[in-house]
């Protein structure tokens, strides 16, 4: 006698992979966004590797590393779920939930690592800081919307088990009714 395994499911894993290329681009296009695009729309007139040596003589370092520390771990986390999708019993819920999570929380740290490199050009140029590009609000809006999706997701599941609990009552009632109908014909 062999335990049955349960299937792996075929949407679980497109979701997961669609969902760990949104994690993975968001950590890239993060990256690229606090490193390169910021800096070169924030001083147009100089190329990246002039702003970089600005900024050193000026004493504000410019912190690549805090930059990859705090946004390279979302390509792990994309792979790792990836992986949670294709194991076997994964729903595409499951899959999106974790996907729409990590791209919710991807906010946070895209927000420290943006935060210090656009103060050290700010303070190294006397220029303002925050978003020159506009592409930060894409950022912002992709957790928005991640945020919005978890909420569905959830409202989702919530409504489909409400519903599948109502119908195993009803059914557990129309058994019963069904047995009391017998005992008493008899």
């Amino acid at each position: 006698m062999s335990i049955e395994k349960p299937p792996r499911s075929a949407a679980a894993i497109v979701v997961g992979c669609v969902g760990f290329l949104f994690v993975a681009g968001y950590a890239v296009f993060g990256m690229l966004q606090v490193l390169v695009l910021d800096p070169l729309a924030e001083v147009p007139d100089m190329t990246l590797e002039e702003i970089y040596i600005h900024a050193a003589r000026s004493n504000e370092t410019m912190h690549v590393w805090v930059v990859v520390m705090l946004l390279g771990p979302g390509l792990l986390l994309g792979l790792g779920s990836l992986v949670l999708s294709c194991r076997r019993g994964a729903t595409w819920v499951q899959s999106a939930a974790v996907a729409a999570g990590l791209l919710f929380l991807g906010g946070f740290p895209f927000f420290w690592a943006w935060f210090g490199v656009g103060m050290n050009v700010a303070d190294a140029f006397g220029t303002r800081g925050g978003d020159h590009t506009g592409w930060g609000a894409l950022m912002w809006a992709t957790s928005g919307c991640a945020a919005l999706v978890l909420l569905l997701l959830a409202v989702w599941v919530g409504v489909r088990s409400g519903v599948r609990a109502w119908w195993a009552r009803r059914a557990a009632l129309a058994q019963a009714n069904l047995a009391d109908s017998t005992h008493s014909e008899a």
